[in-house]
């Protein structure tokens, strides 16, 4: 029952957080950018619709760093 209520809430917030977008003339991806460009803290709810927003964008369970690459990311 709590499930169900917290994932209207951010079905609700997620939403509220598009519309903020469209207020100011951008893409939802566009209002994500522009918040962390400008070092904006997120609250809790917009935290979690940006979390959703990016996972979305991904497909299935994502490979992880073999060990070259994570050496050559450190030099």
């Amino acid at each position: 029952m709590a499930q169900a209520e917290t994932r209207s809430r951010v079905d609700e917030l997620e939403a509220a957080f598009e519309r903020r977008a469209c207020a100011n003339g951008r893409t939802f991806a566009q209002e994500v950018e522009f918040v962390l460009a400008r070092k904006e803290k997120f609250t809790p709810e917009e935290g979690v619709a940006v979390s959703r927003y990016f996972h979305s964008r991904c497909e299935g369970i994502q490979p992880s760093l073999t060990l070259d690459e994570i050496r050559e990311g450190l030099m």
